[in-house]
């Protein structure tokens, strides 16, 4: 029955999809000036999955035989079952990105903003629909078929695949689109394509490894769920396939409740969807863990992920959208310069990571004192279960600032209203919302994916004045800025190609090489866990990942906030980057369990 029913709410989640997609591409207003803009989208938009492929299937050959010959035969196919599923979800969903923005435009240009702000939130939704379900069947798959015990042996390897792709899609996708913002004249709109993919690729990786966290901790649920209790292992592993899939009708309904009405705020009503999706998933989560798992509490877990999300989404505002307290006393650009206003954009966002950490850490608190770690995991797919509508409210960020470029180049003189000035500020209102929530879901998740670990190693006693420790400690924070620096490379390594390509746009050799500055961030998240493994042990390993997930949420947090010129190295770069070398630690941490490494 509830392979039935996760099946039927992925299939509606998709067919939801495809009815958007089709909705949208009837939105478009058919003249010369949005063809033309179109094709070039469109263009953009195959140029950057040309250059995906190959390094793709290059990079997956080589790691799958690397865990066939140190890990396992099955453990390579399930990698590459993870990264398939990942590929299939995220191109199935870009395919808006095409038509999104040049909808809104267009319509927006016609002088019908209301409609144009509901076409750009619909379109980014149909990217977080198409990744939720896609990502719902495979996981369906794989934890309905496999015996709970290779369930856990595997499902490392499978979260690795899926965090491999959006580690390559994602963080070329930033470097793309980062490019073209660096690069374009002031009378070309720039590139919002890669943005768009790698934000979807953030959130199908994060909803992957929320369940496979959970999975691995199903059996902490049964060790501490009383004597009272009699579910079993298997059905705490399944648990959390029932949240996403109320997650997806959830958000159906809450992306449908968006109408696009302003007055004054052009982003008016953007989250109520979420807190719609919200009320109706906590309602089934804790419906279901009475019925599962024989206790409410499990569901309170899911809730306590779900509202510090939602209440730190709200709380960045403050932050970020002008006039707010924080935003009040932000230095005319004109009066003082670009430095000055970006060195008050730094300290704003390292100010805004307190209210993010204080309600995310309480969260994770109160859900380990309810269900122990598997709590924790749980809040993670709290939080992920609402990926499709934050998806909505990210991308539609995305899609006005795309939309208000190409209107304010298809028409500069438009009367007040200006069409484009009014996307500009819906964009701006609802980007630290979406970011945040992202932020806090990928903080959530990797601490689920951390105490998973530590289960897997049984638990070992951790005394943080030992020489394993504490190097593992100072690697995780060191490699947090290591790969911070390396984003900004690979940005201006591809905003160099792509300054001599757009010079010289015939000549097909001079194409944007967007992975080209990525390999050393993909040579780090592989070589630093096993480096670390060798040095202190599973011990060092722990300590690893605890330190780089703390100083990476802080990192995060502050970026996200800290304006247009920081803000490509968050959620959506670095934090994907850490996620991948937790991935990786959880695969290789058999390996050095009996090893205490060479300090």
């Amino acid at each position: 029955m509830l392979k039935i029913l996760t099946l039927i709410c992925a299939l509606v989640g998709l067919l939801a999809a495809i009815s958007l997609e089709t909705w949208l591409r009837s939105r478009i207003v058919r003249n010369e000036t949005s063809a033309e803009t179109y094709a070039e989208v469109k263009s953009r938009n195959s140029e950057f999955w040309s250059i995906q492929y190959v390094p793709l299937i290059l990079i997956l050959a080589l790691l799958a035989a690397a865990l066939f010959v140190f890990v396992g035969h099955l453990n390579a196919a399930v990698f590459l079952g993870g990264a398939a599923l990942c590929f299939v979800s995220i191109i199935t969903g870009a395919v808006t990105v095409v038509s999104g923005s040049i909808s809104s435009s267009s319509i927006a240009v016609s002088g019908d903003i209301r409609n144009a702000l509901k076409t750009a939130y619909r379109s980014a939704a149909v990217m977080g629909l198409s990744v939720s379900s896609i990502a719902l069947v495979g996981l369906g798959i794989l934890f309905f078929f496999l015996k709970t015990g290779q369930l856990v042996d595997l499902v490392a390897s499978f979260a690795l695949g899926a965090s491999v792709i959006s580690l390559c899609i994602g963080l070329s996708g930033t470097a793309f689109s980062g490019a073209y913002a660096l690069t374009a004249k002031s009378n070309v709109y720039t590139d919002y394509t890669g943005m768009f993919i790698g934000s979807g690729v953030d959130h199908v990786e994060t909803y992957i490894l929320s369940a496979c966290s959970a999975a691995l901790l199903s059996g902490v649920a049964v060790d501490t769920s009383g004597i009272m209790s009699t579910f079993t292992a298997t059905a705490a592993a399944r648990y959390p396939l029932l949240v996403l899939a109320a997650g997806i009708i959830a958000s159906i309904i809450g992306i449908m409740v968006y109408r696009g009405y302003f007055t004054k705020n052009p982003a008016a009503g953007l989250t109520v969807g979420n807190m719609v999706a919200a009320v109706i998933v906590i309602a089934v989560a804790v419906y279901f863990s009475n019925d599962r798992l024989q206790s409410y509490v499990y569901g309170v877990c899911v809730g306590l992920g779900i509202l510090a999300a939602l209440i730190s989404g709200e709380a960045s505002k403050a932050y970020s959208i002008e006039g707010a307290i924080f935003k009040r006393f932000l230095p005319d650009v004109k009066r003082t310069g670009v430095s000055q206003s970006m060195i008050y954009s730094l300290s704003i966002g390292m100010i805004s990571v307190i209210i993010p950490a204080v309600l995310t850490t309480t969260a994770m608190i109160l859900a380990y004192k309810f269900a122990n770690f598997y709590g924790i995991a749980l809040a993670a797919v709290g939080i992920s279960s609402m990926a499709a509508v934050n998806s909505a409210v990210r991308g539609f960020s995305i899609n006005t600032a795309s939309a208000s470029e190409i209107a304010s180049v298809s028409d500069p003189d438009a009367p007040s209203p200006n069409p484009a000035d009014v996307l500009l500020t819906a964009s701006v209102r609802a980007d630290s919302v979406g970011k945040t929530y992202s932020g806090v879901a990928a903080y959530v998740t990797l601490v689920a994916m951390y105490t998973a670990l530590s289960v897997v190693a049984n638990n070992p006693a951790v005394n943080l004045l030992s020489t394993p420790v504490f190097t593992g400690i100072t690697i995780g924070a060191v490699i947090v800025f290591v790969c911070a620096s390396l984003i900004i490379r690979s940005i201006r390594i591809t905003s160099q190609v792509l300054r001599v390509r757009l010079k010289d746009s015939d000549d097909p050799e001079k194409r944007i090489t967007a992975l080209r500055g990525l390999f050393p961030l993909l040579v780090i998240s592989f070589a630093v866990p096993v480096a670390t493994g060798f040095a202190g042990g599973i011990s060092g390993l722990i300590a690893f990942v605890c330190s780089a997930s703390v100083t990476g949420m802080c990192v995060i947090f502050a970026f996200n906030n800290a304006g247009k010129h920081f803000d490509r190295m968050a959620t959506e770069t670095l934090g994907t980057v850490i996620k991948v070398m937790v991935a990786v630690t959880l695969v290789i941490a058999p390996l050095f369990m009996n090893f205490m490494g060479i300090f």
